[in-house]
């Protein structure tokens, strides 16, 4: 049965795995910190559970292999190149300082034995993981926001180092195994030259061959074919950088590199990411496998310190780089936060360099230890750190405002709608304030957003929205609405309880981009919550129907089971009139809108008495009074102070009852 044994080291990887995956998944962890702990307990430190350890890092290897494939294809690689000057220099300006800092802490500290072992040890740390930081900004809804745009990119400027950085091993490997002879330096110099040709190899390849590779195995319109193409090249591209003195790693990398601006990328991508999935789970795993978990007990002082060395040394050397891209600095310090961790690409590179003995068993299980520790703590920080420090960078915002571009006219504004953002929805938002003509000042960071407001002639204020200052100058004392467009939750309800403080009047609309950010909305006192997976399920809705050309009655009754089932989840939204009571439906040329009853001439009299339907063609359908909501109310029924009116007709009709009853939109 010896013959089975790896087969059953697979079985028991992936079955653990699963289990521990599953558990992390539960309390919110990263899953590969998991993977890894995994490893500790199954391997040779732990129950000794896996017999062919040196089968399973072979395999582990390939595992490797198909990670950086995958990352070479998924990389944008122009988008990167060609984004702002500011993004890459300050990602590569993290990568720099961040290396050299813990080099050299750890070649004076005695764990680097020599310059090379220190700048692989540096370079590892310096590199986050992409794949935690995205999962963190996706559930946190804060994808859209500015740290979010600012961290992606330089995580992977961080990714796109290893292109330079793995090539270099054998090079420094040469440097440091003896004192290099005039020949050894020649050999050195023909490295290099390999390593300058292979990537002119992916230039020209990624240009003018692997496309059109790909493209005839497409046109075969045989899955099983493309994916066995991918294959091919992906393996064929490794072995050829083995053989040229590399490592199938990088091999790999340049071969996803080579098909990421090919049309067919994103299907190779595809195909492969269950490849990937299930051998970097070995990889992970048999990564745990070479920590001894005696090494974290008779060292867990340089654990520790390590580990709060790491955290905070990345966290301000990120968040003063970031700074050359943004201006914000509470954006800056979650920046920095967010990139105060290891990243699963800093174990393939600690990995090959233990392999190439370029690092010491000490140095790695170091590394390893406070590594699994960061990324449990990442998402943690992420979520603390913005809330202790959220109300006094606030104050520190102010003295970086610039005040040559703020619009003068906001000061002026009255009854206005102050917007805070102005990305996709408050774009939109501001173009139908402005062909109706409403009053409204913009809050905006962007300063190229700002540039196109300005060409506009729209009122705007540069400025972060958690600055008093900035929101004084759009005078929020005397608006009428304030709206909340940021991604990021805890932005929006630190705008929102310092809004109510200055005016206690103002009605406020925000977004929420999770379930959870509800309550939290609700207690800030907002009046209108929109959630837009609920927004976009009802306009889907919609369109089916029509498009199945159904009654009109049952796409009503479609509808009302969507905003019954929002109200229950949503609890319901602080502000938002109840609108589930049935009203008759309406053409396409027709409206129905909520008013308040406002002019004194109206009190006391009856619909009757007014006449709304003669002179105006509108009718009014339902009449709300305190909690109760009266449907067809009787012609005698007397209007009395704060009755709401459900007006129904044309767009016309609707004006006209407004200007006769002397009404405002009720919200």
């Amino acid at each position: 049965m010896g013959e089975y044994n790896l087969i059953k080291d697979l079985a028991l990887i992936w079955c653990v795995a699963l289990i521990v995956g599953q558990i992390c998944l539960m309390l919110r962890q990263p899953v590969i910190a998991g993977y890894m702990l995994a490893g500790i307990a199954i391997g040779p430190h732990g129950l000794k559970l896996v017999s062919h350890v040196d089968q399973i890092t072979v395999i582990a290897e390939f595992g490797v292999a198909m990670l950086l494939f995958t990352l070479g294809v998924d990389i944008p690689l122009k988008k990167v190149l060609s984004s702002a000057s500011k993004i890459l220099t300050a990602g590569l300006s993290q990568m720099i300082l961040t290396a050299t800092l813990f080099g050299s802490v750890a070649y004076m500290g005695g764990l680097a034995h020599n310059l090379a072992e220190s700048f692989l040890f540096g370079s590892a740390c310096a590199i986050s993981s992409s794949v935690i930081i995205s999962r963190i900004l996706s559930d946190r809804g804060e994808i859209d926001s500015m740290h979010g745009q600012i961290l992606v990119p330089l995580a992977l400027v961080q990714d796109l180092c290893l292109v330079f950085i793995i090539p270099a091993l054998p090079i420094m490997h040469q440097l440091v195994s003896s004192n290099p002879s005039s020949a050894q330096y020649l050999s050195l110099t023909l490295s290099a030259l390999k390593s300058v040709l292979m990537l002119s190899l992916v230039i020209f390849g990624a240009t003018k061959i692997m496309p059109h590779l790909l493209e005839r195995s497409a046109k075969t319109n045989s899955r099983e074919m493309f994916l066995l193409t991918v294959i091919v090249l992906c393996l064929g591209i490794a072995v050829v950088c083995q053989f040229l003195g590399l490592s199938i790693a990088i091999g790999a990398f340049l071969a996803g590199i080579m098909m990421s601006e090919s049309t067919y990328a994103h299907q190779a991508l595809h195909d492969m990411t269950p490849l990937k999935t299930v051998f970097s789970i070995v990889f992970f795993v048999s990564i745990g496998m070479l920590l001894d978990p005696m090494f974290i007990a008779n060292h867990a002082l340089e654990v520790l310190g390590f580990v709060v060395l790491l955290v905070i040394g990345k966290a301000i050397i990120a968040a003063l780089c970031a700074r050359l891209a943004t201006p914000n600095i509470r954006s800056a310090l979650l920046v920095g936060v967010g990139l105060a961790q290891i990243g699963e690409f800093s174990f393939i590179l600690l990995s090959l360099g233990l392999a190439s003995k370029l690092v010491s068993e000490a140095m790695f299980n170091l590394f390893l230890a406070a590594a699994v520790v960061s990324m449990i703590a990442s998402p943690w920080l992420m979520d603390l750190i913005p809330k202790l420090l959220l109300h006094k960078l606030s104050k520190e915002m102010d003295e970086a405002t610039d005040d040559n571009m703020h619009d003068s006219r906001a000061s002026k504004m009255k009854n206005h709608v102050v917007i805070c953002g102005c990305g996709r929805v408050g774009k939109n938002l501001s173009m139908i304030l402005e062909t109706h003509q409403i009053p409204f000042v913009v809050i905006e960071l962007n300063a190229n957003i700002i540039e196109d407001l300005a060409l506009r002639g729209i009122p705007h204020i540069y400025g972060d929205s958690l600055s008093p200052i900035v929101l004084k100058k759009a005078n929020l004392k005397d608006a009428s609405i304030l709206v909340l467009t940021m991604p990021d939750p805890l932005s929006a309800i630190s705008v929102a309880e310092f809004a109510r403080k200055i005016n206690p009047n103002i009605k406020m609309v925000a977004r929420a981009n999770r379930t959870d950010d509800i309550r939290l909305f609700q207690e800030a006192s907002v009046n209108g919550i929109v959630q837009p997976e609920f927004e976009a399920s009802a306009e889907i809705t919609r369109l089916v129907f029509l498009s199945m050309k159904r009654p009109a009655t049952e796409l009503h009754k479609a509808l009302e089971q969507i905003r019954t089932r929002r109200y229950a989840i949503f609890q319901p939204d602080v502000g938002e009139l109840d609108l589930s009571e049935t009203f008759p439906q309406f053409g396409e040329d027709q409206m129905g809108i909520w008013f308040d009853i406002q002019k004194n001439e109206v009190l006391g009299k009856s619909i009757r008495d007014l006449n709304i339907r003669e002179n105006t063609g509108a009718t009014v359908t339902a009449l709300k009074r305190g909690d109760h909501t009266l449907a067809f109310p009787e012609p005698t029924l007397v209007l009395e102070k704060n009755d709401k009116v459900y007006v129904v007709g044309t767009y016309e009709q609707v004006g006209r009852a407004e200007g006769l009853l002397g009404i405002e939109l009720a919200v």
